[in-house]
């Protein structure tokens, strides 16, 4: 009788052991997740990693998109954007993240949805931490590459796979035989080395597949977890996660035999390269792969889109000052005090378009080209996350394109001045379509000499005078805002030049800029006498 009460008093306090294990470590997690909640923190997972989603799903379902060309991307600087919002704890939320702000939505059902899941993790805490927790469990770099194999081709089952079954079969075998003493420890080495071999040759061939797959049961295992924990508020994702999981059943169960990670762990490498055993679970594994594909992709997004979304409902709460745009019908396009996401203490503007295309004068430095991207950035952000950092937006949606940051393309042998006609071309074309397009260009045609820019540069902008397209262009060439005037909008960015230095209000303001501080700034940063008197009496001469 004390025997028996010791072992039950023995299995309790494990039991209880383990219970309080569980729950401190829970502890412990939750205290590094709130840490991290609404701050900024380098991200796990580089550029290149958060790509490969895009690079390798080609195929999009959805008509409600468009993709941001990589002129336009790196304009308006949003892998720098992307990097600040990415708080992702796996790579498929880094991932499926950079997707969602590659391709802006041109209808309000999808950023509806979003919208509904920001605001659901921004104030269910509980429900927002224990997925994260569970997301915990993806965490790992080599994941990165389930993105590659669930969109690439999966490879064809051997003909002769049964090779690889046989050598598998005999290393267990022979390991066996040879330790109770029936044959010779050599015949051990002999197919350790055969078995090496043929590891190390197909290991290259499919140490993608192999090395990815290796999640793909721990993947299918949170998303059993996640799709528990999600409220009735979110049916649609609980039940298309459930669904999914149910066809996706036996492959968790096929891929066991990969789940022994082999990079930093010596024992787990011999044992792999004697018994083979990732390549005969891959082998056998094919089949299943094939058919359940779609159901495992459709796993892969939900919960990268889950993962995605409670990132940007931190980088939210690090950075209040935002709106929920407005998508009108009118065409028109309106903003109060919107301001640059990635500039530190930004001043503000008010912008109405009263027509559909501007221009913009004013020196360098005064805010010309800063007011460009906040449009576009803001525009992006509207159509991807619901967002936008202004008091009020309101706009049709829109597909921007840009052309600001140009220059040499020397790899492909092309001038500045190639690379900014094939860049307006861009605009040109985008303005056939019937799509209503947000047009941002700074110093058209400034490669070339003064005559041949004016006169492409007028019949370009009078091209794109559409009354279908937004145009703002950026330029110091105050003859377009005359010759334009009709047809453009004029307004400018101003400067104060005093003895202590060049300043700017960074404010918007109507009219083409009269600033003539060029000749005077050469004077306060140091140049001879003899510049400044010789370029003033140029100047007094052409007036």
């Amino acid at each position: 009788m004390a025997n028996l009460l010791f072992f039950f008093a023995s299995v309790f306090i494990f039991l209880l052991s383990v219970a309080l294990a569980i729950y401190l470590n829970k502890k412990r997690l939750i205290k590094k997740i709130d840490e991290r909640w609404g701050k900024f923190h380098v991200s796990y997972y580089d550029l290149e990693t958060s790509k490969l989603y895009t690079r390798f799903n080609k195929q999009r379902d959805f008509k409600d998109i468009y993709t941001l060309d990589d002129e336009t991307w790196k304009d308006l600087n949003l892998d720098e954007l992307f990097e600040v919002m990415n708080r992702a704890i796996t790579p498929i939320g880094s991932q499926i993240l950079y997707d969602m702000l590659k391709h802006p939505r041109t209808s309000y059902d999808e950023l509806h949805k979003r919208e509904k899941l920001l605001y659901l993790f921004a104030n269910n805490t509980t429900l927002r931490r224990n997925i994260q927790i569970s997301l915990l469990g993806l965490a790992k770099v080599p994941a990165k590459h389930l993105a590659y194999s669930l969109w690439s081709p999966i490879p064809e089952k051997p003909k002769y796979s049964f090779v690889f079954y046989l050598l598998s079969a005999l290393s267990v075998w022979i390991a066996v035989l040879s330790v109770i003493g029936m044959i010779h420890w050599g015949f051990a080495i002999l197919i350790y080395i055969t078995n090496l071999i043929v590891y190390r040759f197909y290991e290259k061939k499919l140490s993608e597949f192999v090395v990815s797959f290796q999640f793909l049961s721990e993947l299918i295992g949170k998303s059993h977890k996640i799709a528990s924990l999600l409220p009735n508020e979110l049916i649609d994702i609980k039940d298309e996660l459930k669904n999914e999981l149910r066809h996706a059943k036996s492959i968790s169960k096929k891929v066991y035999s990969l789940q022994l990670d082999a990079s930093n762990n010596p024992i787990v490498a011999i044992y792999n390269s004697y018994t083979l055993a990732p390549i005969t679970g891959f082998i056998s594994a094919i089949d299943s792969l094939k058919k359940n594909v779609k159901s495992l992709q459709r796993i892969f997004e939900i919960v990268g889109y889950l993962d995605a979304l409670i990132a940007v409902a931190s980088y939210r709460k690090q950075f209040p000052n935002f709106c929920n745009p407005t998508f009108n019908t009118s065409k028109n396009l309106s903003v109060t005090n919107i301001a640059h996401p990635l500039v530190v203490n930004p001043v503000s503007n008010d912008f109405t378009f009263d027509t559909k295309c501007l221009l913009i004068t004013g020196s360098n430095m005064s805010g010309k080209s800063t007011f460009l991207k906040t449009l576009g950035i803001n525009a992006i952000l509207a159509q991807t996350f619901n967002m936008c950092f202004a008091e009020k937006y309101e706009a049709p949606f829109l597909r921007v394109i840009s052309s600001i940051e140009r220059s040499d393309d020397l790899i492909n042998g092309k001038s500045y001045y190639m690379s900014e006609v094939e860049s307006i071309l861009r605009i040109v074309n985008s303005s056939k379509t019937e799509d209503v397009n947000l047009f941002l260009i700074d110093e058209i045609f400034r490669g070339t000499n003064s005559i041949e820019r004016t006169a492409a540069s007028i019949e370009v902008l009078r091209f794109l005078n559409n009354q279908k397209d937004f145009v703002i262009v950026a330029t110091h060439d105050l003859q377009l805002t005359d010759i334009l005037s009709a047809s453009y909008q004029n307004f400018h960015f101003r400067e104060t030049m005093t003895d202590s230095g060049l300043s700017f209000d960074y404010k918007l303001h109507p009219d083409k800029s009269n600033s003539k501080n060029a000749i005077a700034l050469l004077k306060y940063v140091g140049y001879p006498e003899s510049i400044i008197e010789g370029a003033t009496s140029r100047i007094n001469q052409n007036n």
